[in-house]
């Protein structure tokens, strides 16, 4: 072979070698980022359940309310029908 296309072949080699030390890097990178990402969502994911926990506990709450609130209301309406007559 001639020198002019072993120099060639030897810049191409260069360029792959760069290239492919860049395509590591940008991984690296990139896997990090990732891992971050995770453990973001298991951030959320742990707030969304205690979010969850205390919109049950509210409904829960809700719900008691309300009944307690109709038990009033019937005791209301019996002690004014019982008054009016």
């Amino acid at each position: 072979m001639e020198q002019k296309q072993l120099d060639r072949m030897e810049d191409m080699l260069t360029n792959l070698i760069k290239i492919v030390g860049t395509l590591s890097n940008d991984f690296q990178v990139m896997k990090q980022e990732l891992q971050d990402v995770k453990k973001d969502v298991e951030e959320v994911k742990k707030e969304q359940a205690v979010t969850n926990r205390i919109l049950t506990d509210m409904r829960a709450d809700q719900d008691h309310i309300w009944e307690k609130a109709a038990k009033n209301e019937r005791e209301l309406a019996k002690l004014k029908r019982h008054l009016q007559l």
